[in-house]
């Protein structure tokens, strides 16, 4: 069943604020705990202002109208992967881009293969990949020899390809404010609530003034059962990671990467309103 107005009203009442925009906020972020992981909430009352303050990661807090310090959140740029490519494939790589440059430098390309060449190399400064079969064509070779082989694994097509994405750092809610929260008896978790109603909108702000693809980040989950991968699939609608891999520091190695389109925030927001409540009448 669709939000009512006074549900709308209620989560309206909430506000969300940089966390170094007010000074205010170091002393009410003193208290903020995390029974689940503590050390989320540790990165809050440590770094966290300074970094804000530099600009190296986006830090929120979402506040009540009392000054209640219900959740905070962070947001930073990243990108994401077709393909990890290190090694002797990188190095493969950086010499046949190496080899056609010079090649077209040097003038001694077949006419019929300038344009496709072009084409190859400005692929790869932009930072969209190289595609086997466009490979084989300008090597005069076959998607399956040794040479191109040595660049592209047997079932990948394409290689080197970057999508801009923004990464969810941090996601965490102040049990020591729970209490307040459950006072407003809403069918919707804070968590959820957080997501569409403060993050997505964000996001939206930001693709109008850069190019952004993918919303993405790693769930720091060591149950058996997945509880958080569950929740951050069926709540808000991230993905496990199937399709694309990221650029991953050390700690999040034992982290579950998850992601979702951006350009399918839009409707998937409209549904969270729509289905809000639960139908009584369906159970």
């Amino acid at each position: 069943m669709r939000i009512t107005e006074e549900q709308m009203a209620l989560i309206r009442s909430l506000h969300c604020e940089r966390l170094a925009s007010n000074e205010e906020n170091l002393r009410l972020i003193d208290s903020f705990y995390s029974i689940r992981n503590n050390n989320v909430a540790d990165a809050l009352l440590n770094e966290a202002y300074q970094e804000d303050e530099s600009g190296v990661v986006a830090y929120y807090v979402v506040k009540d109208n009392d000054d209640n310090v219900l959740f905070f959140f962070s947001l930073k740029c990243g990108l994401l992967f077709d393909e990890f490519i290190e090694g002797e494939k990188l190095i493969r790589l950086k010499e046949l881009c190496s080899t056609l440059s010079e090649k077209l430098n040097g003038g001694n390309v077949p006419e019929e293969d300038i344009d496709g060449l072009k084409a190859i190399l400005e692929s790869v400064r932009a930072k969209k990949g190289l595609k086997k079969d466009e490979v084989a064509r300008i090597l005069h070779t076959t998607t399956d020899s040794q040479e191109i082989n040595s660049i592209f694994n047997k079932n990948i097509k394409n290689v080197g390809k970057t999508f801009a994405g923004v990464e969810i750092v941090h996601f965490c809610a102040n049990d020591d404010c729970r209490e307040v929260w459950d006072k407003y008896n809403l069918d919707q978790s804070l968590g959820a609530i957080v997501f569409w109603h403060f993050i997505v909108p964000l996001i939206f702000e930001l693709r109008k003034i850069v190019g952004c693809e993918y919303l993405f980040l790693f769930a720091a989950d060591c149950d058996p059962d997945e509880h958080l991968v569950n929740y951050y699939s069926q709540k808000l609608k991230f993905k496990k990671a199937d399709e694309h891999s990221a650029a991953m520091p050390i700690y999040d190695f034992t982290c579950k990467f998850m992601y979702q389109e951006i350009a399918e925030l839009e409707e998937k927001r409209m549904k969270f309103y729509e289905n809000f409540n639960h139908d009584e009448d369906a159970v």
